[in-house]
């Protein structure tokens, strides 16, 4: 049945699993295979099993495989998400900061226009008293103060006789409210007095009673008992003030201890937490260093190539003629000195553009230089602030500049004598400052001469500071500046910025337009050919920034962006730094922005410098990663650390909370003795009253009426004392009453008089203070004056801050904006990416499913052969042990027991695996083995033979051995003296009858031979 229940089960798995064949294999036995032409072969069946095996076991891979994928992908999707969410956040607290700032800015430009405008109306008023300052205004002024003085005067003598009035009265109250005090106390006295006596009265009333006297003894004795009681009470409460004190005293060491415990414990966790943090703090300055270095590193793995100039032929061919005319001019050293030389110079590389440059179009400028597009993700994905450009992205555009401006020169074969183009830390502050100015002001199109001025005085480029903040056009010594201003409808990013930058330079370098080619001499260099520099560095220095937004200015364009090229001659920056140091309050500060100057950063855009700075880069970024694996590990270890005494200190924790939560029992029993000595003290009152009554009840009757007579009349003096000192406490509280009113109407007198002073004191500086601002007017109208100017002045500023602080929040908005939709892309994607992993692994665990369904029916084939090969062994076994049994001796036949002849054994029979003699009883010793055999107590089968030769052995009788036919049928029987015998014997009948007699032996015999004789039936076995 077992089996039938697990093939079911096993088989109804494999149903669902969609791979169980049509064959049930309980039942699939080798001699139950099919034959014939429909038959399918052992070696088929196998094949196609094992083939299913195969194509499930390759359905599980490629579902692993694809689940790998899919995991992978959905976390990538997971960190570009938590990033997205991450760059919000940092967006959405820049927008919230500088929500502050210009809540900040607006709030001081509203508090200048509030000082402002108190200003305006201070000057109006001083203004307008000025104008009163006459001197008869001034002389009734003046005699307004002295009736104004004289009147404070007259109101602080007044009010000083009020207050005087005030405090005679409150003098007057406090002996009122004594007396009241006192009478108070007497009545109290006295109504004490009137009950004490009349309790006396009571008592000696009772005490005449005869009633009371046995209830008075009854009292006496019982109150008594109590206080003997009382007194076993107080030393039991004792004793357990005691016990309790010492209770108490392991308590507290037990805290004490606990305590310590926790102290411990809280220092190990405040010194671990210290360290975690420290940890985990460090954990996050190396992961820092570890991300930027890998930006590094990405950045200039990702670096884009320089754009490529396209020059013809002709250009090139006439660019040696060039150098000859630089060589010619750098000999004679004639640069800027002969008119002739510069037109020469200039006219021959002019000559050979075919098209001016103002008229130049589109496509024309594409035919002189290769159309470029900054393809680098990086670039694309930077957006740049044009009124908040940072340090880092003026930089990077320098360098890009100072790479395109060699590679120009290079190619022309004129960097010889004009030099390499280099950025430095002095001139990237130099441009960023530039920018700076030019977004403040809000510029016109080009040069913004103010910013160039005071950006080349503040980094020591020129000795004098600039002044006017609207020059536009005045020039500056020791610079060659280009600048572009243009439009564009796409938002300004890093290959953006690029772009145009590779377009400007071509229209500048090919297309300049203007007589005298400046734009085109900035660009190649050439400004740097002279005398200084014939012996020299002719290498110069340079900065590139943008500025925004550019406003309509003087009929020029309108513009939204304008590009700065600042280039600089290395002998101009040697030069005004030892000129303009004298204008530095310091020398250190000048040798500061010298150094600046100087310190040249390395270009990643050139090869050899890419290369070197990507080694370097890769080494920190593996210095990095070694940083951030130990300071993952020690923050890990510190993290265990924190964990396990945290954990110890909540033992400790749960322990003095265990200690403390033992009851204190000191104060429990400090009080129950209290209480029951208050309670001895009280019974010790009640027994003395007791028996001072038990004594007067036990006196004789004269003596107890001499007693109430007394009682009576003291109870009558009490009375009428309390008679009078209840009038005298009404008269002293009718007294109070009229002191006290007095004492308001007073009062309310004295702070009209106060108030007086106060108004004639208002008065008197009202007045002081007209008359001052009489005589001071001219001064006061200055103050003024100077105030207004003062507010005004500050007001400026402010202004100005609040509007660059909303032109940084509108960026940081858009900002936000921007990374909002980043998060929302990032959200779908994950979501994506996760329903594809989600359904990679449905699908993997369906395809284990149909794997571990075919090893199941596998298994269940195995198990359901090796069962029916057992059943099969023990079948056969067990039949050649019947036949063995058969042939051996006495075995089971049926019901009936039979020799190893086949006879049966006449008064033997089996019912329920027993063997029964024909009374009806199991016959003791002997069994039926699983061969059906019959054995003894020791497992060995009886025959014939062995029980004849068992019983003469033990010399027991025994009757013959009987061998009967009746209707064709041979029966043996077999009787056996009842003797004891031997654990191989021939076994009795009953289990009782080894004492019974040979008769009595003799007579079952023949009881038996009665039994299938004597009653002549037929018996079938």
């Amino acid at each position: 049945m077992k089996k039938k229940v697990l093939t079911t089960t096993i088989a109804t798995g494999l149903m669902a699993a969609g791979v169980l064949t049509t064959q049930n294999p309980a039942s699939a036995k080798a001699d139950t295979v099919p034959t014939g032409d429909n038959a399918t072969s052992t070696n088929e069946v196998a094949t196609q099993k094992s083939d299913a095996k195969t194509i499930a076991q390759d359905n599980v891979n490629t579902a692993q495989t694809n689940l790998d994928k899919a995991k992978a992908d959905t976390q990538n999707a997971s960190d570009s998400l938590q990033q997205a969410k991450v760059n919000e956040t940092t967006s959405q607290k820049a927008v919230d900061e500088q929500t502050g700032k210009v809540s900040d800015a607006q709030n001081n430009v509203d508090k200048a226009q509030a000082d402002v405008t108190t200003a305006q109306n201070g000057l109006t008023a001083a203004q307008e008293n000025a104008k009163n300052a006459t001197e008869t205004n001034i002389q009734a002024a003046k005699d307004n103060v002295a009736t104004q003085e004289q009147n404070v005067a007259t109101a602080q003598d007044q009010a000083k006789q009020a207050n005087d009035a005030v405090t005679e009265q409150a003098n007057k109250v406090a002996d009122a409210q004594s007396n009241v005090d006192k009478a108070q106390a007497d009545v109290t006295t006295a109504q004490n007095n009137v009950n004490a006596a009349q309790k006396t009265v009571d008592d000696a009333k009772a005490a005449m009673d005869p009633a009371n006297v046995q209830a008075t003894v009854d009292a006496a004795n019982k109150a008594e008992a109590q206080v003997n009681q009382d007194k076993q009470d107080v030393a039991t409460a004792q004793n357990n003030l005691e016990n309790a004190k010492a209770a108490d005293a392991t308590r507290q060491t037990n805290i004490n201890n606990t305590k310590k415990a926790v102290n411990t414990a809280q220092a190990n966790v405040d010194f671990s937490t210290k360290q975690a943090q420290e940890m985990k703090d460090q954990l996050a300055g190396f992961q820092n260093l570890q991300t930027n270095a890998q930006k590094v590193v990405n950045d200039l793995v990702s670096q884009n190539s320089l754009p490529t100039f396209n020059f013809t032929n002709d250009q090139l061919n006439l660019t040696k003629s060039l150098v000859e005319d630089l060589n010619h001019i750098i000999t004679t050293q004639s640069y800027g000195s002969n008119a002739a030389d510069q037109s020469k110079y200039f006219s021959a590389w002019k000559d050979s553009m075919t098209i001016p440059g103002d008229s130049i179009s589109d496509s024309e400028l594409d035919n002189k230089f290769n159309s470029w597009k900054d393809t680098n993700p990086n670039d694309i994905n930077e957006k740049i602030d044009m009124t908040n450009i940072t340090s880092e992205q003026v930089q990077e555009l320098s360098l890009f500049t100072a790479a395109l401006l060699n590679q120009i020169r290079q190619q022309l074969g004129i960097i010889e004598y004009t030099g390499t183009a280099k950025v430095t830390v002095g001139t990237v502050d130099l441009a960023l400052q530039v920018a700076q100015l030019s977004s403040q002001k809000n510029a016109g199109w080009g040069h913004y001469i103010y910013a160039l001025k005071q950006a080349t005085y503040d980094h020591g480029l020129s000795s004098e500071p600039a002044t006017d903040k609207d020059d536009y056009t005045s020039g500056i010594n020791f610079y060659g500046e280009s600048a572009q201003s243009g439009t564009t409808n796409l938002s300004m990013t890093m290959a953006r910025a690029k772009e145009l930058i590779a377009n400007a330079i071509s229209g500048m370098l090919f297309f300049d337009g203007y007589s005298d080619m400046g734009h085109t001499v900035a660009i190649l260099g050439l400004y740097n050919i002279s005398k200084e520099y014939s012996l020299g560095d002719r290498s110069e220095v340079l900065g590139v920034s943008l500025s925004s937004p550019i406003k309509e200015k003087d009929n020029d364009f309108l513009a939204d962006y304008t590009l700065h090229i600042l280039e600089y001659d290395k002998f101009s920056v040697d030069l005004n730094n030892r000129v303009h140091k004298l204008n530095y309050s310091a020398e250190e500060d000048a040798k500061q922005v010298a150094t600046k100057m100087a310190v040249e950063i390395a270009n990643p855009y050139n090869s050899e410098e890419h290369a070197k700075l990507l080694q370097e880069a890769q080494s920190n970024l593996t210095v990095a990663n070694e940083k951030l694996a130990q300071a993952k590990k020690a923050n890990d270890e510190a993290q265990a650390i924190l964990t396990k005494n945290e954990s110890l200190l909540k033992v400790a924790n749960n322990n003095l909370a265990k200690a403390q939560n033992v009851p204190v029992q000191t104060a429990t029993a400090q009080k129950a003795l209290t209480d029951i000595q208050n309670k001895l003290a009280a019974d010790t009152k009640t027994n003395e009253d007791a028996q001072a009554k038990k004594e007067a009840a036990l006196g004789d009757e004269a003596a107890k009426q001499k007693v109430l007579d007394q009682a009576n009349a003291n109870l009558a003096t009490a009375q009428k004392a309390l008679t009078d000192a209840q009038a005298k406490q009404k008269a002293a509280e009718n007294n109070l009453s009229a002191e006290k009113a007095k004492l308001a109407s007073l009062q309310q007198v004295s702070n009209a008089k106060t108030q007086d002073v106060k108004a004639a004191q208002v008065a008197l500086d009202d007045a002081k203070n007209k008359l001052a601002a009489l005589e001071n007017a001219p001064l006061l109208v200055k103050a003024a004056e100077d105030k207004l100017a003062a507010a005004q002045k500050a007001l400026d500023p402010v202004e100005n801050v609040l509007v660059s602080e909303k032109a940084k929040l509108s960026a940081l908005k858009q900002d936000l904006a921007d990374a909002q939709a980043d998060v929302t892309t990032a959200q779908k994607n994950y979501d994506e990416k996760l329903a594809i992993q989600t359904k990679a692994q449905t699908d993997l665990d369906n395809a284990k499913k149909v794997l571990q369904a075919i090893y199941d029916r596998e298994a269940l084939e195995a198990q359901i052969a090796a069962q029916e090969k057992a059943r099969e062994e023990a079948e056969k076994k067990a039949a050649e042990e019947k036949a063995q049994a058969e042939k051996n001796g006495y075995h089971v036949d049926g019901n009936k027991v039979v020799d190893e002849n086949g006879n049966q054994v006449s008064n033997w029979t089996v019912k329920n695996g027993q063997i029964i003699d024909n009374k009806g009883k199991v016959v003791s010793g002997l069994t039926i083995n699983k061969a059906g055999a019959v054995v003894n107590k020791i497992g060995q089968q009886i025959n014939s033979k062995n029980v004849v030769d068992n019983l003469q052995a033990n010399k027991r009788t025994q009757a013959p051995v009987v061998q009967s036919k009746v209707a064709g049928k041979t029966y043996v029987s077999t009787v056996v003296a009842p003797e004891k015998a031997k654990a191989n014997a021939l076994p009795q009948t009953g289990e009782k009858e080894s004492k019974t007699t040979l008769v009595g032996a003799i007579l079952v015999g023949l009881g038996s031979l009665v039994g299938l004789f004597g009653l002549g039936r037929k018996k079938e076995y």
